[in-house]
């Protein structure tokens, strides 16, 4: 048992390392990320700015803490993003016809392609979030909660990105029946960001829609780790909502064994 664990450790270091080296060459496309970024935190403020000086307020959440929410939904959509996933990989593997050397590898495929995703979001983490939240501190109100809220902010965050990898994965399962998911992967994407809560809080939609968001995991993404890091959820109401990610993770985790195991029965590689 602790010769696999020694090896899984070892491959997750591989991955974060490769990520790094890739990631230290498009240098370009890091700066135009950031730049990307910071422009986005600027628009969701003033937006956010102008529609509490508008309203008759009534906001159940403050500006502050509400253009908090929105700056680092901006921020974590560095590492959240969909097309940060392990979906496209697969799929260009599918195409190649190459998928197979990555399932024919000594290693649990899911697990795999977890600590290749996990090497990019490490690495985006530390090189485009934490920075952009450093700028969004001194330039546009962004506020920083106590260590406590903080720490349980960071859990929450880790079993989001947890759910958001197995959606992704299941996406990337799909590219093996469908050769090509880049249609669904958008839509896919438009929904988690609207269901999710990445730009528009959940407790400001209207009833319907309101119940629908609380049904469908993609809350577990965005909406419950950046309502606690402002503060919304506290005592039994944040177990509450950390016990809902455990569970969507459960699920998802079972779904995807069950997908995996039955795709990889009649898997037929074609190349690209």
């Amino acid at each position: 048992m602790n010769k696999i664990n020694g090896n899984r450790i070892r491959t997750g270091k591989a991955f974060i390392r490769t990520e790094f080296f890739d990631f230290s060459i498009y240098r370009a496309s890091f700066w135009l990320r950031q730049l990307y970024t910071f422009l986005m935190m600027y628009s969701v403020g003033y937006v956010w700015k102008a529609l509490y000086a508008s309203s008759s307020g009534n906001m159940s959440v403050g500006l502050s803490d509400t253009i908090t929410y929105a700056v680092l939904g901006v921020a974590l959509e560095s590492i959240m993003h969909p097309s940060n996933g392990p979906q496209m990989y697969m799929m260009q593997q599918v195409r190649r016809g190459s998928i197979e050397m990555d399932i024919m590898k000594p290693l649990d495929f899911q697990f795999y392609m977890f600590c290749k995703n996990m090497g990019q979001i490490i690495i985006k983490l530390l090189f485009l979030v934490i920075p952009s939240l450093v700028v969004a501190y001194f330039f546009f109100g962004f506020t920083i909660p106590g260590p406590g809220q903080l720490l349980v902010f960071l859990l929450s965050l880790s079993l989001g990105i947890l759910v958001s990898f197995l959606l992704n994965f299941i996406l990337g399962l799909l590219s093996m029946i469908t050769m090509n998911i880049r249609n669904i992967n958008w839509g896919y994407n438009a929904t988690l960001r609207f269901f999710a809560g990445q730009m528009v809080p959940l407790w400001l939609f209207p009833g319907f829609l309101s119940i629908l968001s609380n049904i469908l995991p993609f809350r577990c993404i965005y909406a419950i780790p950046m309502s606690i890091y402002i503060g919304n959820y506290s005592g039994l109401s944040l177990l509450g909502v950390m016990s809902l990610q455990l569970f969507w993770i459960g699920i998802l985790f079972i779904g995807t064994r069950l997908l995996m195991n039955s795709i990889f029965k009649r898997l037929l590689i074609q190349g690209g």
